[in-house]
């Protein structure tokens, strides 16, 4: 078959083609994006035969109302072998049109695009920026590459720092809606990790003020030292004391290195909110895959796929493997970098602890040296002040990182009955699957 443009010549419908929220459909493709198989739900969804959508290309079932941008962005991480997801909006062979949030996966020799429909909340939220996005592609003439940038600029307003990050929350939500809707048991793991999300934002923000307060701190060891050098003999020990605040504010704020993500380029608490959300990732779609797998199976053994579908069977069931071994590997990485950054935290506050009784001596100093220490009080005064703005933000740190590993510590060990650290490590490295 041609790889024309099959989105131009047909008719399009405001109706939607039906189907129901228990039903998982899936497609394979090379990795052109050239459909090689799928099942028979999707077949029957599109409206077309297995002569004609076997050798076309995907686009075969694109609705021309979707923005370009959607699927640069999507072409862009498959390419670099990355799982991911997205809302879609496809049309069916005689024009209808049918939603459905997609998970697509890297395999061996193509793609597999797992299919439920979408129900959540956020899904309205999705219809009206996908709007907004291809009228902007439309009037302004935006790139795909161009429109791209918009829809992540877009998701950013909305609170997500990535595409990533968007489409791990949309995959759990449309889970965990799905789930309600079916009347099933809710993955008490999903609603644990979106809880901590914004306990990690109120984290980051401390952080970045913590970092403002130590920065305002830097000059007041030289002031002390130059108001020192005018009270000399008797500044001595201002000198002295100076010095030594100097060098425990050093390490103190290479201490704050330390809250920075392995690459350096996020706070601790940002790069442990991206693994997070990597976990949301990994969990849905682990269950969707695991679901579809069954599904396929099931149409195996009673005859409703055809001959030759167990092959279709055997790649979802390596897929789904793949998916629960990495989602167990996601979730250790989550649990140690939380812990990691309660202990940061801690040690961060002896330092501090012994920055204020520094401080407190300077203090003293001050009060011996009586009427002498007037051009010293203004310093002091400003190094107290200081030190208030910092004890008060270590000490929200404290709690929120305290708060992070025991809600990732608590909910991710019962979820799996069993300690995080006698969970096996996953043959796969997350990077090759989430980034």
């Amino acid at each position: 078959m041609s790889r024309q443009d099959f989105t131009s010549s047909k008719v399009t419908s405001k109706e939607e083609a039906p189907f129901d929220i228990n039903e998982l459909f899936f497609s394979r493709t090379d990795d052109r994006g050239v459909i090689i198989s799928g099942n028979e739900v999707f077949r029957r969804i599109s409206g077309y035969t297995w002569d004609e959508l076997v050798g076309a290309p995907h686009k075969i079932i694109r609705h021309p109302d979707m923005p370009k941008g959607v699927f640069y962005i999507l072409w862009e991480r498959l390419k670099k072998g990355l799982a991911t997801g997205a809302y879609v909006k496809n049309r069916a062979n005689d024009g209808r049109h049918y939603w459905v949030y997609a998970i697509f996966s890297p395999v061996d020799g193509g793609y597999v695009s797992v299919r439920l429909k979408p129900t959540s909340s956020l899904f309205e939220s999705v219809i009206s920026l996908y709007a907004e996005s291809f009228n902007r592609e439309q009037e302004d003439g935006l790139s795909p590459v161009e429109s791209a940038g918009n829809i992540r600029a877009k998701l950013r307003d909305l609170g997500f720092p990535s595409y990533s990050a968007f489409s791990s929350y949309a995959v759990a939500q449309e889970v965990i809606a799905r789930a309600d809707v079916l009347a099933r048991v809710e993955d008490e793991r999903l609603q644990s990790l979106i809880r901590i999300l914004p306990v990690l934002e109120a984290l980051d923000e401390q952080h970045a003020s913590l970092f403002a307060s130590f920065a305002k701190t830097r000059g007041i060891p030289s002031n002390m030292r130059i108001v020192a050098s005018r009270l000399e003999p008797a500044g001595g020990p201002i000198s002295a004391i100076s010095q030594n605040y100097r060098l425990m504010s050093d390490e103190a704020s290479t201490h704050l290195g330390s809250f920075q993500g392995d690459d350096g380029s996020q706070s601790l608490p940002a790069a442990v909110a991206k693994k997070v959300y990597g976990a949301l990732f990994m969990m849905a779609a682990s269950s969707i895959q695991c679901e579809v797998k069954n599904v396929a199976a099931e149409g195996l053994v009673s005859g409703v796929e055809a001959d030759g579908f167990q092959g279709e069977v055997d790649i979802l069931d390596q897929l789904s493997e793949g998916y629960m071994a990495e989602s167990r590997s996601v979730l250790q990485s989550v649990c140690s970098e939380a812990m990691a950054l309660a202990r940061s935290a801690k040690d961060l506050r002896q330092l501090v602890t012994g920055l204020d009784s520094i401080r407190v001596l300077c203090r003293v100093e001050a009060g011996r040296l009586s009427a002498q220490s007037v051009a010293l009080t203004p310093v002091i005064n400003q190094l107290d002040r200081f030190h208030v703005e910092i004890d008060s933000t270590l000490e929200q740190i404290l709690t929120l990182a305290d708060k992070v590993a025991a809600m990732i510590e608590t909910s991710m060990a019962r979820s799996f009955n069993c300690p995080l650290d006698k969970l096996p490590a996953a043959e796969r490295n997350l990077s090759q699957v989430y980034a």
